[in-house]
Parts: C-alpha cells; sequence; structure tokens
C-alpha cells in the first residue's frame, strides 16, 4: 500500500529489528564503514589543490558519493516513507548535473542548478524530519520563520551587500553573493527542528550537524572577500559536512526519524522568547551596525522591508496565540459545564440552563416540566459490582436515557446517581410518558424513582426544584421505582 507523507504511522513498526550486541555491531557496520571513508576523504583533500585535476575530481565525486550512500541507505534500513530520503538523494543528483553544466563552460546556469540544491534539500529534510506541517503546529513554524527572516536580513546587510560591492574578486559568478540565502534556508530548517519536540536520535543529530557544519563552513569561506583577510582551506570540513547527511540516511535509526512527526510546543519558553524578541530587534539593531560599519550609509529598503515582514509575521503569531487562549477558554468552559463521566451537563451547567429557560417560559407563556431521578439501590449495586461497574451503569444510563429524549429536553447529571431532566413545552402528562420510556431503557436491569413538577409560572427555579425533590423522595418512601408528581404526591 503507498503511504503518503502526511499518513500517520505506528511508531511501533518502525523499531528496527536489530537487536543487541553482534546484531547490533552488524546494523551499524555500513555506518562505520562509511564514516571510515568519509573521513579519510575529506582529509586528502588538504593535500590537493582546489584548482587542480584531482581536487576537481574529488569535488565532483563528492555529490556521486552522497547520492549513492543516501540511496544505499534506503535499501539497507528500509523506512517506511522512503520518498524524502529520495527526494534528499535528487539533490546530490541536481549538484551532480551542475558540475556538469560549469564543466561545459555555461558559468551562470551552473550556479543557478547550485542554488536550487538549497531548497530542494530543505524541503527534503522537513518531510523526513516531518517539521513541514503548518495546520498541526503553526506557532512553531511562525517563530520559526520571525528567526529566519532576522537571520536573512542580518546575512543581506552583513554578508551579501558587501559581496556584491566586491563581485568583480568573487569566483566564478556574481551569483556567488547569494549563496548565503541558501545557507539562511538551511539554517531556518535547523531552527525548525528545535522549534518543536520530536525524536532525537543518531540520525536526528548528524543531520542538525551537518546543517550547522554546512553554513558555518560556507559564510567563514567567504570573509576573505569580505573583509580582505586570509582563511584556511575549507573543503574538508564542506565535504565532511555533506557525508554526515548521508551518514544519516546510512545510519538503521533513520527508520524511527521519518516515522515519527514532530510535536508542536504549545508553551512559550523563556529561551524560545528570547530568540525569537532577538530576532525582532535584530532590524533596528542591524541597522545600527551597518552605520557604523559604513560611515553612516545604511541599506534602508532592506530593512524597510525586513522590518513589515517581521512585523507581519508578529502580528500572525500573536493572531494564532488569542486563538489559542479563546480555544483552550472554551475548552476550559467545556470541561466546567460536562460531567466527565456521562458527557452529560453537570450540577452548575444545569442551574444555569433551568434559570435560561424559565426564563424563555415566562417570555412565550409555555409550560415546562422539571423532573429528578434517582438509581434504585446504586449504594447496594456499586457494593456488589465494584466502583468500575457503577461508573459503568451511571455511563450507560445517561446513554441510553439521553436517546429517548426529544432534541428540545436537558438531562444532566444532578449529583451521584441522581439526574435532572427539564422537559420544555410539556405538561406533567406529557413527562410522564418520557418517563415511562426512559424507565423502560434503563439499562443492567436496574430501576429508578422519579419526582416531577410542572413550573407555576411564578415560582422561583428553587421552589421548582425543592417540589420535585419531595416528590422523588415520596417515590422512594413508597417502594421505589415508580414516579410521583407534585404537589398531590400522587404516582403517577
Amino acid at each position: 500500500m503507498t503511504r503518503s507523507f502526511g499518513e500517520t504511522v505506528d511508531i511501533r513498526s518502525l523499531v528496527p529489528e536489530h537487536g543487541t550486541g553482534p546484531e547490533k555491531v552488524r546494523s551499524l557496520r555500513p555506518w562505520t564503514a562509511w564514516l571510515v571513508v568519509a573521513t579519510l576523504y575529506s582529509v586528502a583533500q588538504l593535500f590537493t589543490d582546489p584548482a587542480g585535476p584531482v581536487g576537481g575530481l574529488m569535488a565532483f565525486l563528492m555529490p556521486v558519493m552522497f547520492t549513492g550512500a543516501v540511496v544505499t541507505g534506503v535499501l539497507l534500513n528500509r523506512p517506511v516513507l522512503p520518498r524524502p530520503w529520495l527526494l534528499l538523494a535528487s539533490a546530490g543528483l541536481l549538484t551532480i548535473t551542475g558540475y556538469g553544466i560549469w564543466f561545459a563552460g555555461a558559468t551562470t546556469p551552473a550556479f543557478v542548478v547550485f542554488i536550487g540544491v538549497y531548497p530542494l534539500e530543505g524541503v527534503a529534510l522537513l518531510l523526513i524530519v516531518r517539521g513541514a506541517s503548518w495546520r498541526k503546529d503553526r506557532a512553531g513554524m511562525l517563530d520559526t520563520a520571525m528567526i529566519s527572516v532576522g537571520l536573512a536580513l542580518a546575512c543581506w546587510l552583513l554578508v551579501i551587500t558587501p559581496l556584491m560591492r566586491v563581485q568583480n574578486r568573487l569566483p566564478g559568478d556574481v551569483l556567488t553573493a547569494l549563496f548565503p540565502f541558501g545557507d539562511v534556508l538551511l539554517l531556518g530548517v535547523l531552527i525548525r527542528f528545535f522549534t518543536a519536540r520530536g525524536l532525537r536520535n543518531a540520525a536526528f543529530w548528524q543531520i542538525s550537524a551537518s546543517l550547522l557544519l554546512q553554513t558555518v563552513t560556507h559564510l567563514l569561506s567567504l570573509l576573505p572577500f569580505i573583509a580582505d583577510i586570509g582563511t584556511a582551506d575549507l573543503r574538508p570540513l564542506s565535504t565532511m559536512a555533506s557525508f554526515l547527511l548521508a551518514g544519516a540516511a546510512v545510519h538503521p535509526s533513520m527508520r524511527m526519524l521519518s516515522g515519527q512527526p514532530l510535536t508542536p510546543v504549545t508553551d512559550m519558553s523563556p529561551r524560545r522568547v528570547l530568540l525569537v524578541n532577538l530576532a525582532c530587534a535584530g532590524a533596528p539593531g542591524l541597522l545600527i551596525v551597518q552605520g557604523f560599519l559604513q560611515d553612516g550609509q545604511v541599506d534602508w529598503l532592506a530593512a524597510g522591508i525586513g522590518c513589515i515582514v517581521l512585523f507581519g509575521l508578529v502580528t500572525l503569531r500573536m493572531v494564532d496565540l488569542v486563538g489559542q487562549v479563546q480555544d483552550k477558554a472554551r475548552q476550559l468552559d467545556a470541561v466546567a459545564h460536562i460531567d466527565a463521566l456521562t458527557t452529560l451537563p453537570n450540577r452548575r451547567a444545569w442551574d444555569l440552563e433551568l434559570h435560561r429557560r424559565l426564563a424563555s417560559a415566562r417570555r412565550h407563556g409555555t409550560p415546562v416540566v422539571v423532573a429528578i431521578f434517582d438509581l434504585d439501590h446504586f449504594k447496594r449495586y456499586n457494593d456488589e459490582h465494584g466502583h468500575q461497574g457503577g461508573d459503568e451503569l451511571l455511563h450507560e444510563a445517561a446513554v441510553a436515557w439521553r436517546e429517548q429524549l426529544r432534541p428540545e429536553d436537558l438531562l444532566a447529571r444532578y449529583g451521584g446517581e441522581e439526574f435532572g431532566a427539564v422537559f420544555d413545552h410539556s405538561r406533567l402528562a406529557d413527562a410522564d410518558h418520557i418517563i415511562e420510556r426512559l424507565q423502560a431503557v434503563t439499562p443492567l436491569g436496574q430501576t429508578f424513582s422519579a419526582g416531577a413538577a410542572q413550573w407555576d409560572r411564578a415560582e422561583s427555579a428553587e421552589h421548582l426544584l425543592a417540589r420535585a425533590d419531595a416528590a422523588l423522595y415520596a417515590a422512594k418512601r413508597a417502594g421505589r421505582n415508580r414516579v410521583y408528581v407534585s404537589s398531590t404526591l400522587q404516582a403517577a
């Protein structure tokens, strides 16, 4: 059966079938071998000239090895959701395509292809860690967007703008200045991983380390063009970052990583609030920094657009927070007015609704009958069947009685084994027929006694309830399993 990316999967079925001891060692052998090869390959780059034929060949072989390792990991570990991993492998294929175009002499198209690797990799990783659901975690996505916009603005003002001024010194094409935006995208993916709770296993930490290493090494490689300073050969670190990402696919824990979704974080921790505030305050702060570094010349347009986008995201976040508060309030209101055992309205809801219905009956001149039911010998039943049996009786009685009532009738749990009912547009004779139906469907062979009273259009709700209660106790004294009405206290 084909499964979609968003399909829910039983996590128990994703536990690798590798045990402990020798079996576990065997399952880790491919990953261990890959880690050794990746380390040796990365170190070997220190002894090659990046502009020479060997250095160029090693740069070309790196995405080939990456793609092969990811596909091999999918075949070995057989994740329930393989397509996100295969999408990640296609990022390696796209890099290979870019090198082919580069070697053919088409520099600008090659750089366009290289830039396209970033969004492809980001989407694949979000699908792998199941962190791309706006519907399930709007708050996390908005927080990620705010922090990412702040990083993008910092990248534009402090990295890309200076690079554009020295574009004649950049290697290859002026599009090199736009590559930091791809790094910001990957940092945004990394931030997304940590704005929600999820599985933190070996594959997850390899992906996280790879993203961090990719972005840091690439940004550091641009420093010589911005500040006119020398830097070490960062190719081994950049290659290791890619091989760590492929290693996550080879590691057996990848099966569980792609099967368990991230869990939304609903609470605003101090750390999260601090990060969001820093991102929002970053725009004016960056203007000040840029003004100092560039003798008062600032990129007001970029800063203005960044501030507008941040303001819009903050507004959406506030709307989402208000919605969450309102949802919680509705849930609390429901809990406060619903009996958890029977799911009927509780005593508080009964009191409010009775007053409302009597007020409506007073305005429209309609009759109202109030009845109180009491399950007979409930204490004895509870002692014989235990509290769980007593709870089952209360629940099943509530379900059976509610099915016999009209839509406009109200049934509530009055307290303990007592239930209350309000019959709108009814007189005592109508209520008698309804109660007879309830007696007929009382479950588990049990019976109940009832007292009913019709509102006299002048008395208070409290007095009406007192009359119904008096009728109930009269029915119980008379032998139970019967209905009495007020005020004659004769059997109905």
